[in-house]
């Protein structure tokens, strides 16, 4: 019967246009049209200083991702910093970071990007009163954008993939308009919001390091392909490439974008509370402001794709390591899609998304997912000694590590130290990770009613979903 056994793993199907869009898709989204009133005010309405940190948030964030194209080449598994952390600095900070990311971090990010993409669909429905859009309402249409991305992916990788490609062109198609808008409104001779750009109205430290990490989230996302690099087509050579091209993009355009809204748009409108992009369209584009609205709508809903398809990878690959439960690691025999770990996703994302109330650990967020790959850098000394480099490894420069590790540092030690109140929860959630991966690694957890519960969901998987338990694939 042996000739009946079925080997399983992740198809390597993902090339370099796919691989880059990922990055691109998952990086420009939601935070390029919320983040620049954040960054602004924390900069003290200066327009100087606001563009300098939207400056030195993309050499910040390069520096991470040479690192992670390092990994990438280096270390040939899936999981991106979870797998990294794990190998460097073990089980438990691989469990605690796994942990926060399957209860705060992804759900939360899905979460906020379908109701984005929801805002603004239902705001031509409400254009002479947006803010009286029904919150039901569009509560119940992020039900069915997260319900579709979730979907698509678990029917194909190449679904997924196309999707996310199509989210890239709106995306860009909409911070292109924007770009373009105001160089033109600059050509014109409308130079005055530039007159005096140094000249913070205050400037508070812990106001700076909210500005940073407002900045830091609008470039979420370079580090997708990492999680998925069993899937990815000669990664030797398609993920330096890929995190290159794929972050190159949307830096210049936020840099770009930034100087187009401050030349269209005084600080004041930009203080507001508006959408960013829509009292730029209403200000600039005249009709094609309305081109706008469902440009950053898809924008939006490529967030909740490139995050639905890394998060359950993440799962998955914890569960094939045994941190998580098994059933996590199964996969689709005809999909080759991660089914249990993309539906696992989706609960805790619905939970979420129920409650409502979300606003409580936006503060944190970016702290902690900057905080995930700030370790995962960290580690990147040792993982050098574990797993040495090959003719196919590519070798970053030793300053690049250390540049993001000593200013997340500062950075960190800065906004705990003004802020601490708005950290306490997510640490108690992600400390509360301690006693459960010590009762998972207990008899009880490992023989008892965990390991019945969990047996009994891999059958219902195996029989429902028609999965078995994936294996890594040889490298």
């Amino acid at each position: 019967m042996a000739k009946d056994v079925q080997v399983v793993s992740l198809k390597r199907q993902l090339g370099l246009v796919s691989s880059t869009s990922y990055i691109t898709g998952s990086i420009i989204g939601t935070g390029i049209f919320i983040s620049p009133a954040v960054v602004l005010e924390g900069m003290g309405s200066s327009v100087g200083l606001s563009l300098l940190v939207w400056t030195l948030c993309g050499a910040l964030t390069y520096c991470a991702a040479m690192c992670y194209a390092e990994y990438g080449t280096r270390v040939k598994k899936s999981g991106g910093s979870y797998t990294y952390i794990r190998d460097a600095f073990g089980d438990l900070a691989g469990f605690l970071f796994l942990w926060t990311q399957l209860v705060l971090v992804r759900p939360l990010s899905v979460v906020l990007a379908s109701l984005a993409s929801a805002e603004y669909i239902m705001r031509p429905l409400f254009k002479t009163c947006p803010d009286l859009a029904p919150t039901t309402s569009k509560i119940m249409l992020g039900f069915v954008i997260l319900g579709f991305f979730v979907m698509a992916n678990m029917y194909s990788v190449r679904l997924g993939a196309l999707l996310q490609n199509i989210a890239t062109v709106c995306k860009v198609f909409a911070l292109f308009s924007i770009i373009v808008g105001g160089i033109l409104h600059i050509c014109q001779g409308h130079t005055e919001n530039f007159s005096e750009p140094f000249k913070p109205t205050s400037l508070d430290p812990g106001n700076v390091s909210l500005a940073f990490y407002a900045g830091l989230y609008a470039y979420i996302g370079w580090d997708n392909v990492n999680v998925a690099v069993e899937e990815v087509v000669n990664p030797h050579r398609t993920i330096p490439l890929a995190v290159l091209g794929g972050l190159a993009i949307p830096t210049f355009a936020y840099i770009l974008g930034n100087v187009a809204y401050h030349a269209v748009l005084t600080s004041d409108e930009i203080l507001s509370g508006i959408a960013v992009a829509v009292t730029f369209g209403e200000r600039k584009l005249g009709i094609f402001k309305w081109i706008i609205l469902p440009c950053v709508a898809v924008s939006a809903g490529g967030i909740a794709n490139a995050v639905i398809f890394t998060s359950s990878r993440l799962n998955f690959v914890g569960g094939r390591d045994g941190l998580f439960p098994r059933f996590l690691s199964m996969v689709n025999v005809q999909r080759r899609t991660p089914q249990p770990s993309i539906i696992t996703l989706f609960v805790v994302a619905v939970i979420l998304m129920c409650l409502g109330d979300v606003r409580s650990v936006l503060g944190a967020y970016s702290f902690f997912k900057a905080g995930g790959e700030f370790l995962g850098v960290l580690g990147l000394f040792r993982i050098r000694r574990k797993h040495p480099a090959t003719k196919q490894t590519y070798t970053v420069h030793w300053a690049f590590p250390v540049a993001y590790v000593v200013f997340f540092l500062v950075l960190s030690i800065t906004a705990v130290a003004y802020e601490p109140g708005i950290y306490i929860v997510p640490f108690c959630i992600m400390l509360l990770g301690v006693p459960l991966y010590y009762m998972s690694r207990s008899r009880w957890g490992q023989r008892g009613h965990l390991a019945t519960l969990n047996r009994w969901i891999t059958i219902i998987c195996h029989r429902l979903l028609l999965c078995e338990h994936a294996y890594q694939e040889a490298v």
